[in-house]
């Protein structure tokens, strides 16, 4: 249907309602005519008319779906006051629709769907007070109002006669009711505590009218339940109704609130052209905008799936409600945020828009700082690597060529002091031979140092002499035609040297493969990688190796060491020539 052919229909149920109420054929007292059709056309009309904006604007909501019902529930009631019995039994199967689709309406506010057991239960419970529990008193024969005084099923408020006594079957309904009511207000409620700042914002506007409602309604049912006199509870029957003209406009702002909050992303951009604009004011001004306290921003790293905030921490985005932002189809940020304004998306991508620009100048810095945090670690551990290869020398050179050297001068001392020829030729045969042995192990010092056939041969002869002399078989697949920058050379060598120890030490392999090629990642530089067939499992953050990854680091490369265990170790380093 239309909403052109809505609000006709509207206005032509008002117009009969009012017909049956006038000409019906019940007596109804005359100052109370005018009031009765003013609320009762209020209410309905207000319901009609909000509804069909609500469902315009929001269509993914069925809140406005049932506002609309309600609306036609609340005029459908007034059949019952033509005073005829196909009237009377139409009328009062109808005149419980709109407290069912009222229960509804507040207990699944703003989706308009039962989303949860209790209340899928409390729904279901409301549509059974309503027709069938008319039917069943329909049929066990209740004529009970029927051409006696103002139309029956409370259609006019005004006080009973004195004579007011309730059945049985009342007051058993009436407790159901109670006990409807208040649990609708417990499931409303909790619902509302267990939400976020940003779904209590759009909560709040119609829970607390329907609270209203509920309210009243619970009062008037429980003076039954104590067999208290109606009249006492005809201001609370007109409050409510007057409450009810008004909730509906209570709906549609909680619906359309984040619409409304829209207008706040133009002061957002103000906000964040202002001067000193950090991190955290970044924080507060979208927050303050989403209107959620919990709000984080954090900052895809370039060439990567991982996120940082914006001290350059590592943040896992997958535990809360996140909305990316994109750049040319690829997300360079994200906004983590209450899962409420999931169901807004417009409002969330237009906060993230407006902080686009804002949120790429903070990522940029974010990334500088986290290679900052990268660099100072890295200073770090290559001033302890250093500190520990210099007390390693000196402890090679104190228990070795030291203590050669030590022997050899006790020994031309002995001499010296006039040792008896006989001893004289093994004294000097001795400090030959501890002479020679200390010098081979100071040229094997050195060559550990830094070898001098790489200075003197290049990579490829270094490499193969590394080769040789390593414990286990090395097959050298590759190696460059032309020297690199000594800086370059020098790096691979030790990425080779390296992997060849960790290969001999630890992996337990048979064979290990080194090939050194040109970079074909378009970088200008050199492939390093080693492969040998051990039993995996190495650790990248160990200590030579993450040492490894410093010293490539620092000429802007980068170390990746896949081992998986029982299937070898893959250690590849790209090094940059530039």
């Amino acid at each position: 249907m239309t909403r052109t052919a809505t609000v006709a229909a509207a206005v032509l149920a008002g117009v009969a309602a009012a017909l049956a109420l006038v000409r019906g054929g019940y007596a109804v007292p005359a100052e109370l005519v005018a009031p009765t059709l003013v609320l009762t056309l209020a209410v309905a009309w207000s319901f009609v008319g909000v509804g069909l904006v609500a469902r315009h604007r929001r269509p993914d909501s069925r809140t406005g779906v049932l506002m609309v019902l309600f609306g036609f529930a609340w005029l459908a009631r007034f059949v019952v006051a033509v005073d005829t019995t196909p009237a009377f039994v139409v009328g009062v199967l109808l005149g419980s629709v709109a407290l069912s689709v009222f229960v509804q309406l507040l207990v699944t506010f703003p989706t308009g769907r039962t989303e949860s057991r209790a209340q899928r239960v409390l729904v279901g419970l409301g549509w059974l007070l309503s027709v069938p529990l008319d039917a069943v008193f329909l049929a066990l024969g209740a004529q009970r109002g029927r051409g006696e005084g103002p139309p029956p099923n409370g259609l006019v408020i005004t006080p009973a006669g004195g004579g007011f006594r309730p059945e049985a079957v009342d007051l058993a309904v009436q407790a159901v009711v109670v006990a409807l009511c208040v649990s609708v207000l417990v499931s409303v409620w909790s619902r509302w505590r267990a939400c976020g700042p940003a779904a209590r914002r759009a909560l709040t506007p119609g829970l607390v009218g329907g609270t209203i409602v509920v309210g009243t309604l619970l009062v008037q049912r429980t003076a039954i339940l104590l067999l208290l006199p109606p009249s006492a509870g005809v201001w609370l029957a007109w409050s409510s109704q007057v409450v009810l003209v008004v909730w509906p406009a209570a709906l549609l702002l909680g619906l359309l609130r984040s619409r409304l909050d829209r207008s706040g992303v133009g002061r957002l951009v103000v906000e964040l052209g202002e001067a000193g604009a950090g991190p955290e004011h970044l924080r507060s001004v979208v927050a303050r905008t989403l209107h959620d306290p919990s709000v984080a921003l954090v900052h895809r790293r370039p060439g990567t799936d991982g996120f940082v905030d914006a001290g350059g921490a590592p943040v896992e985005v997958g535990a809360r409600a996140v909305t990316f932002l994109e750049r040319d189809g690829e997300p360079i940020a994200a906004l983590l945020h209450d899962p409420a304004l999931s169901a807004e998306p417009d409002l969330v991508e237009a906060v993230a828009a407006g902080a686009g620009l804002a949120m790429e100048n903070e990522r940029l810095h974010a990334e500088v700082r986290h290679q900052l945090r990268e660099v100072r670690a890295s200073r770090a551990r290559l001033v302890e690597a250093a500190d520990a290869a210099r007390r390693r020398v000196e402890r090679d050179l104190h228990d070795g060529a030291q203590q050669r050297l030590v022997a050899v001068g006790l020994a031309l001392r002995l001499a010296r002091a006039g040792a008896p020829p006989a001893e004289l030729d093994a004294l000097l045969a001795e400090a030959a031979d501890e002479l020679t042995a200390a010098l081979a192990e100071l040229r094997e010092l050195a060559r550990g140092i830094y070898p001098p056939l790489l200075t003197d041969g290049g990579l490829g002869p270094a490499l193969l002499s590394l080769a040789e002399r390593a414990p286990l078989p090395v097959v050298l697949a590759a190696v460059p035609p032309e020297r690199p920058p000594e800086t370059v050379e020098r790096t691979c060598y030790f990425v080779v040297s390296e992997a060849l120890t960790n290969a001999a030490k630890h992996a337990g392999a048979s064979t290990v493969e080194v090939s050194v090629v040109p970079d074909v990642s378009g970088a200008g530089g050199l492939c390093v990688e080693v492969v040998d067939d051990g039993v995996g499992g190495a650790d990248p953050d160990g200590s030579g190796l993450r040492g490894l990854a410093d010293r490539v680091a620092a000429l802007g490369g980068g170390l990746e060491v896949a081992s998986p265990a029982g299937r070898g170790t893959r250690v590849t380093a790209s090094v940059p020539c530039g």
